[in-house]
């Protein structure tokens, strides 16, 4: 029975509720991926998914991520208000602590996302991993839903960390591996770059948001597994590649902070300029 000034859709599975209460003064869709690629060709979900874009109705689109709101507005003819993705900085700030590459220390890579879902490829990673030096690497894997499949190599594995544990995960690894092919907004780059680390990722929309490659972090191209591998090698030898790396990093995740970003947050949503 309550009435509700806002209502916020977060996931198109939650835009009917949104749509059909009747106490709600702005209802919104924040839409946050093209959810209908969440799902393989043939699954009926997908349809689903893509029926919440073309709703015409009193809905407030608003998105996290320009190809987004492209994508909105070209397929679907959507006004689509965007509002940047942000990250609580001083979680991940890592008293700007260059990473020291110890020759004679293993270099820790780190590997996040759910094996389960396709479209984060973590296989992807775990192949360029098979390629790499043993003796020179050690290999952390964070997850929060899937287990490890059984070919991967792995030597210490993360499994539902807390939000607000991640953040020391990634201060004590050197380089990030990051394959997904679909992403609204990647928060593990950013992450990773917010502690003064490394990020080889296969670039996608939601990554392409922020990063730009050899700028505050190294790009390779999809399935070239000895390309990644060349590029791990380089960044684990080239002193100078690395701290132009973390001084554009840190740069581009101070700019992410919520507390420059929340104005606008708040003007998209209780209205003012916009």
């Amino acid at each position: 029975d309550g009435e509700w000034d806002i209502a916020v859709a977060t996931m198109w599975s939650t835009l009917k509720n949104v749509i059909e209460y009747p106490k709600i003064k702005k209802r919104c869709y924040l839409v946050q991926n093209y959810e209908t690629d969440f799902y393989q060709i043939g699954d009926p979900l997908r349809r689903k998914a893509n029926e919440t874009y073309a709703v015409v109705s009193s809905i407030n689109y608003l998105t996290i991520s320009k190809w987004c709101q492209n994508w909105l507005k070209k397929e679907f003819g959507q006004e689509c208000k965007y509002v940047p993705n942000g990250i609580e900085y001083n979680q991940f700030y890592n008293n700007h602590n260059e990473r020291k590459f110890d020759r004679k220390k293993k270099i820790r890579i780190l590997i996040e996302g759910d094996c389960g879902s396709y479209y984060k490829n973590v296989d992807e990673s775990f192949k360029i991993i098979n390629e790499l030096d043993k003796d020179k690497y050690e290999i952390w894997y964070m997850s929060y839903n899937a287990e490890p499949k059984d070919w991967y190599h792995i030597d210490r594995f993360f499994h539902k960390i807390p939000h607000g544990e991640v953040s020391e995960i990634y201060k004590k690894c050197d380089i990030l591996i990051k394959t997904s092919v679909l992403e609204s907004f990647s928060y593990p780059p950013l992450e990773m770059i917010a502690t003064g680390g490394m990020v080889l990722v296969l670039p996608n929309d939601g990554n392409l948001e922020y990063l730009k490659d050899r700028e505050n972090c190294i790009m390779y191209n999809r399935g070239d597994i000895q390309e990644a591998v060349k590029l791990i090698e380089e960044i684990s030898e080239n002193s100078e590649l690395r701290h132009s790396l973390y001084i554009k990093g840190i740069e581009t995740a101070r700019k992410r902070d919520w507390k420059n970003i929340e104005k606008r947050v708040k003007e998209v949503y209780i209205g003012g300029r916009v």
